[in-house]
């Protein structure tokens, strides 16, 4: 009798202990149009030995959590949070309760009706994905509450020898289902962007072969990695059937990667080399080292030292910080001591640098507040920053990529063409060279040769018929003599155009009066006026200027119908300037093409003009620059 005595008062004890604890913790009230916010209404208890149930945790005495945020910084104990809520809204309602860290190794939700365990779930970064009562990147509980129902919760959150930061927010279902669907959408957007910037930088990789796009890629794939790995999505849509992959703790791992990816991009889009930097030799033994650390990182989990657990991630997470800072260094290092010659690519990327050092240095003081218990400065999940650096990154360098690419490109291009150009310019001279030589011959074998068989000729016939009885007999002897006089005549002219004889010694002008002073007997009263210094030209273009010259002037003398005619050849301080007039108005004139051709030849301009009161073509060619 006295023991059941006994063990009644024991509970009653008990009971009548836990109701007090009870009536000092508030309860949140469920009224309508009311934000379900549970700042204030939030208690926390830290099992230390970690063995605590569900049952004796009930009667521990819980403290008030000041934000919906409960930070307990480095921690190995298991945390507990409990809360009550009461629906007065008027109407049956459904609800969900969010618990936002998608990295805690194992969370349990208790719901407890009148002091009776209702329901129960456990789930977890370290479990299948399949655990989680509703999918989604963060843990959710879902629950009925009818009109003047209560319930207590209590959810038990476990991430040992790490930083155990997590919020608890309580969510109408319809409010919860809008949000969720906005916070998918943003996501696959996200996505959808950098899956097209991964195709059309992969076709610019393969079509140029140029290495800095696979880099590209890289680094933009570890930026994406680390990105979905933090936030959750990358477990629930890459390898949702392998938690022991969220063992090696890929949120920070890949950070050193992504430190390595994004300094070997720089090296590639400022080009810097060994023999351009002083300090690529470090950058690079430093790259080498981060890898050799992220190989020991995964090896020293796989090989899971029991002893090293309680350090382990304390000690990551510091070299991570310190990696950051070293990489932050080495990049300004390899900018600054390019960015006095100014180059619009060190410029550049310097401007996008500083954009992502001002995220990083964000997500620096994020996690640095979350190392230490207690209420922390800044209450932003790092990886928003992350996400709002990747689409800056995303944006400026995917631009600044094609544009400083494409002008490269173009660069090449252009000195390609200057080359070839060039290099037809210079067959183009021998061309014309051998031509002129050609040229040569054939006006000294016709003027010497051809010429001198013909004067011969006409000497035997002038002395034959200084012979009276021949001279009246044979009357045809003397036509034969003036066709001959008209002969050696049209041969001499041609001889003439050919190539005037002296013409290195004459030069242009003085070679051009001869030609237009020797067309005096043609019927058109030609002209010569000379303004200015003569300025000599190498001979190929002094030639050139030549056969322009006496094809303007044939073309008068076969075409025009003309009757005057003037050839005004100008000296100009940047150009010469030569300008054939005439009062022909004949049909059929100029042949473009070949003029064309030929002025383009020594880079100048043609300009024609007819009218009423003749033809005026007017030929401008610039001097070589010395």
């Amino acid at each position: 009798m006295l023991r059941k005595l006994f063990l009644f008062l024991l509970v009653s004890f008990v009971i009548g202990g836990m109701a007090g604890a009870r009536a000092q913790e508030k309860e949140l009230i469920i009224k309508d149009k009311q934000d379900l916010d549970l700042s204030g209404y939030l208690y926390h208890f830290e099992d230390k030995t970690v063995s605590e149930s569900i049952s004796s945790v009930r009667f521990k005495k819980f403290t008030p959590v000041k934000d919906e945020i409960l930070n307990a910084g480095y921690s190995a104990s298991n945390h507990w949070v409990h809360f009550s809520v009461r629906n007065e809204e008027g109407k049956d309602g459904y609800f969900f309760v969010e618990v936002t860290n998608p990295r805690l190794n194992f969370v349990s939700f208790y719901e407890f009706r009148r002091d009776s365990l209702i329901n129960q779930v456990k789930t977890g970064d370290h479990l299948p994905f399949e655990s989680r009562i509703f999918p989604n990147k963060n843990f959710l509980y879902p629950f009925h509450l009818k009109v003047g129902e209560e319930a207590d919760f209590y959810i038990m959150a476990e991430k040992k020898y790490e930083v155990m930061v997590f919020k608890t927010y309580l969510w109408r279902a319809q409010d919860f289902e809008k949000e969720d669907r906005s916070s998918y959408t943003l996501w696959g957007i996200l996505a959808g962007i950098t899956l097209f910037i991964f195709l059309v930088t992969m076709i610019l990789g393969y079509a140029s072969r140029d290495s800095i796009y696979f880099w590209y890629i890289l680094f933009l794939a570890t930026v994406f990695v680390h990105i979905a790995t933090q936030s959750g999505l990358a477990f629930q849509f890459f390898y949702p059937d392998f938690p022991y992959l969220n063992h090696f703790d890929l949120q920070v791992t890949f950070t050193w990667m992504l430190m390595v990816t994004n300094l070997h991009f720089m090296q590639k889009f400022i080009r810097q080399t060994r023999s351009n930097s002083r300090i690529y030799v470090y950058l690079q033994a430093y790259k080498l080292f981060v890898l050799l650390a992220f190989v020991l990182n995964i090896t020293f989990k796989i090989l899971n030292f029991k002893t090293l657990e309680p350090l382990f991630f304390k000690l990551t997470f510091n070299m991570t910080l310190l990696f950051t800072l070293i990489s932050v260094v080495f990049a300004f290092a390899s900018l600054f001591e390019r960015i006095r010659k100014r180059e619009k690519e060190v410029l550049f990327f310097t401007f996008t640098f500083s954009v992502q050092l001002l995220g990083y240095i964000t997500v620096f003081a994020v996690n640095l507040a979350y190392t230490k218990a207690g209420d922390p400065l800044v209450k932003i999940d790092s990886y928003y920053i992350m996400v709002g650096t990747f689409l800056i990154d995303l944006i400026l360098l995917s631009l600044g990529l094609a544009y400083f690419r494409y002008d490269d490109y173009r660069k090449q291009n252009e000195s390609l063409l200057i080359a070839l150009h060039k290099n037809i310019e210079e067959q183009s001279k021998k061309t014309i060279e051998a031509l002129e030589i050609e040229r040569n011959r054939i006006a000294e074998d016709l003027y010497d040769d051809v010429g001198a068989m013909l004067s011969t000729a006409i000497n035997y016939i002038a002395s034959v018929v200084r012979i009276g009885e021949i001279r009246e007999k044979y009357p045809v002897l003397m036509e034969a003599r003036s066709l001959l006089n008209t002969a050696i005549e049209n041969l001499r002219k041609v001889s003439h155009n050919l190539m005037p004889k002296n013409f290195a010694q004459l030069g242009l002008a003085k070679s051009l009066e001869e030609t237009v002073n020797k067309l005096s007997g043609s019927g058109i009263q030609f002209s010569f006026i000379q303004a200015g210094k003569e300025k000599r030209l190498d001979a190929s273009t002094e030639i050139q200027i030549f056969r322009i010259a006496t094809e303007l002037i044939n073309d008068v003398l076969k075409h025009s119908e003309a009757t005057e005619a003037s050839l005004q050849i100008s000296f100009l301080p940047d150009s010469l300037n030569m300008m054939l007039e005439d009062n022909g108005l004949g049909q059929n004139r100029h042949e473009m093409n070949n003029l064309t051709s030929k002025v383009a030849f020594v880079n100048g301009n043609i300009e024609i003009d007819k009218n009423i009161h003749g033809s005026t073509v007017i030929v401008e060619i610039p001097y070589e620059p010395a």
